[in-house]
């Protein structure tokens, strides 16, 4: 449906550009109810960008022209929803028909919008893991500590604060934070981990075996470690080393529920559902197995959210006016 815009006289570029322009301006704020023909709204931009580039091929000042197509290129921007329900499915044929080049992204804007949507729940998913893997952890310490001293509860704050500065990328004031843990609570294994993790996050191999070691000896089996420091791992963003730790993990105890849960969490900011779900199954029925209902309802939460979140990656653009 390639639209042919004829002239009425005879006109000069400059005129061919300025009337593209004016007509673009009058078309892009009466798009509600225009249908197919909203696609009219990017010839005229091909029309007008052609034009300028023409124009200023010849010496032609046309500063004040550009402006006006970057504010239309502006508002169509911000009324891509409208055009693209507008559109429909009939903007992919025409644009098969056209075959614009990539620098004329308005003939792309579903491809854009679609992304827009995918980076969304990506971010949301990436979100809902730390938040799941923080939630796992709240679960661990809480089993283990009811009521804790006051060093242990200094401990707490140092490590939360160490975290927050490990994800904001300070990993030498995180590391001066987890010194203070291991210093207030040097029997508590997960401080050890993190000054590991960490020495290993800055290249310092030496130290950062020195404190697994120490970490290794302080929790009650391998299983436990391997979690322990796949977690950490996990919310310092290096999925590479997370996922490596837990599949190790679950080859020492299969039957075990957070192993799963935590490779879910993994699988999920990788980006792989299927997995994800299958795991996040999984950690549920051996939880349930296993009578530990905290966990389970842990673990029926995320599956649930991860579910709907997953399913809404790809959405399917609506068509209709």
């Amino acid at each position: 449906m390639t639209k042919v815009f004829a002239p009425t006289g005879v006109r000069t570029p400059a005129d061919r550009t300025r009337e593209a322009l004016n007509d673009a301006e009058r078309l892009i704020p009466r798009l509600r109810g225009t249908g197919q023909a909203a696609l009219d709204l990017l010839h005229l931009l091909d029309q007008a960008a052609a034009g300028l580039d023409e124009l200023e091929a010849m010496g032609v000042d046309v500063r004040a022209e550009r402006t006006r197509l970057e504010s239309i290129e502006g508002r169509l921007r911000q009324n891509r929803r409208r055009f693209l329900r507008e559109a429909g499915k009939v903007l992919e044929q025409e644009r098969s028909a056209v075959q614009p080049d990539r620098s004329r992204w308005w003939w792309y804007l579903d491809e854009m919008v679609t992304e827009e949507r995918k980076q969304r729940w990506r971010r949301l998913l990436i979100g809902s893991g730390i938040a799941a893997v923080a939630l796992l952890v709240a679960y661990l310490v809480y089993d283990r500590v009811v009521a804790p001293p006051r060093n242990v509860r200094q401990a707490y704050s140092h490590a939360s604060q160490g975290e927050r500065l490990v994800t904001e990328g300070d990993l030498r004031e995180a590391l001066a934070e987890f010194e203070q843990v291991t210093t207030l609570t040097p029997d508590d294994p997960s401080g050890w981990v993190w000054l590991g993790v960490i020495h290993t996050l800055l290249g310092e191999s030496g130290q950062a075996e020195a404190a697994f070691q120490k970490a290794r000896a302080l929790y009650e089996t391998e299983y436990d470690y391997l979690v322990g420091r796949s977690m950490a791992y996990l919310r310092a963003g290096d999925l590479e080393r997370a996922r490596a730790d837990i599949e190790q993990a679950i080859q020492e105890k299969p039957d075990a529920a957070v192993g799963y849960y935590v490779r879910a969490t993994v699988e999920d900011q990788q980006g792989d559902c299927t997995a994800a779900i299958d795991d996040l199954q999984r950690a549920s029925d051996l939880a349930e197995a296993a009578g530990n209902v905290q966990l389970q309802a842990i673990v029926r939460a995320q599956l649930a959210y991860t579910m709907q979140a997953c399913a809404a990656q790809a959405p399917t653009l609506t068509t209709s006016p």
